[in-house]
C-alpha cells in the first residue's frame, strides 16, 4: 500500500510538471504572437496553482507591460527584485516601468541618504549580511590571538593595527546587517493596481476624500484590516485604501 501511494504521488506530480511545462509553453508562445492578455492568463494561472519564481513574475510582469497595465507589471517586477534583488534585468524593466508613472511624490526624508543606504542594504541578502559578521568576528578573534602570543613587536604592532581595522569593518556590517534585518520585518510596501484610487480618511466608502494615486505608485503599509489599508507615501500624507485596490509587495 505504501508503495502505491508512493508511485501514485509521484505520477500526480509528474502530470502537474507536465502541465505546467504545457502552459509556460503557451504563455511563451502568446507573448512571442503579441497575444498578452493570454499569456498573463496562462502565467497567472501557474501562480494559481503554486508556483512561485523570479523568472515567472519577471515575465507576467513584461506580459503586464504590454498590455499596458503599468500597476500590475511594476508590482510583479516588485516581487521578483523580492526574490532576486541583484537581477539586472529586473532592475532596468522596473526603472523604465516606474518612469511612466502619474504620481511624483516629493520625499518629506532626505532621499538621497536614504536611497544610498537602501541601495548598501540590498546588496547582500540578510544571510549573507549575517555571515560577513561572523566572518568579521572570527578574523578579529584570530587578530587578537596573534597578538597576545606572538613575541615580535612588529607582529604585535600589525596585527593591533588590522584588529582595529576589522572592528570597525565588523561594527559597519552589523549596522547594515541590522538594518537590513529590520527592514525586511518592518517595512511593508504595497504598489497601486488600478488607474486611479480614492484616498480617504477612514476607513469606509462614506468617508471625507484626502488625495488620489494612480497606478504604479509604491505606497508604506502602515495599518491593516480586512478590508481596508492604511497607506503613507514619501511626502507623509497618509490615508485609508481598499485592500484589493493595491497589490502588498
Amino acid at each position: 500500500m505504501k508503495r502505491i501511494i508512493i508511485i501514485f504521488i509521484f505520477f500526480v506530480g509528474l502530470i502537474n510538471q507536465t502541465f505546467s511545462n504545457d502552459l509556460i509553453q503557451k504563455a511563451e508562445k502568446a507573448y512571442d504572437s503579441k497575444n498578452y492578455k493570454e499569456a498573463i492568463t496562462c502565467y497567472q494561472q501557474l501562480i494559481t496553482e503554486g508556483n512561485k519564481s523570479y523568472e515567472l513574475y519577471f515575465n507576467l510582469a513584461n506580459s503586464y507591460y504590454r498590455n499596458k497595465e503599468i500597476g500590475y507589471a511594476i508590482y510583479y517586477y516588485e516581487l521578483a527584485r523580492k526574490i532576486n534583488p541583484n537581477d539586472k534585468d529586473i532592475q532596468i524593466n522596473l526603472g523604465i516601468a516606474s518612469a511612466k508613472t502619474t504620481d511624483k511624490i516629493d520625499a518629506k526624508e532626505n532621499f538621497f541618504i536614504n536611497a544610498v543606504k537602501s541601495n548598501i542594504v540590498n546588496v547582500f541578502s540578510t544571510e549573507t549580511w549575517a555571515w560577513l559578521s561572523i566572518l568579521m568576528a572570527f578574523v578579529v578573534c584570530v587578530l587578537f590571538f596573534v597578538f597576545i602570543q606572538s613575541g615580535s613587536i612588529l607582529v604585535k604592532r600589525i596585527s593591533f593595527v588590522f584588529s582595529i581595522i576589522f572592528c570597525i569593518a565588523l561594527v559597519v556590517v552589523y549596522f547594515f546587517g541590522n538594518s537590513a534585518l529590520n527592514s525586511k520585518k518592518e517595512n511593508k510596501f504595497a504598489i497601486i493596481l488600478v488607474k486611479e484610487i480614492k484616498i480617504t480618511n477612514e476607513p469606509n466608502i462614506s468617508a471625507s476624500l484626502k488625495f488620489t494615486l494612480h497606478e504604479g505608485t509604491k505606497v508604506r503599509i502602515v495599518e491593516a484590516n480586512s478590508d481596508w489599508v492604511l497607506i503613507k507615501i514619501d511626502n507623509g500624507n497618509e490615508g485609508w485604501v481598499k485592500q484589493s485596490e493595491i497589490g502588498i509587495i
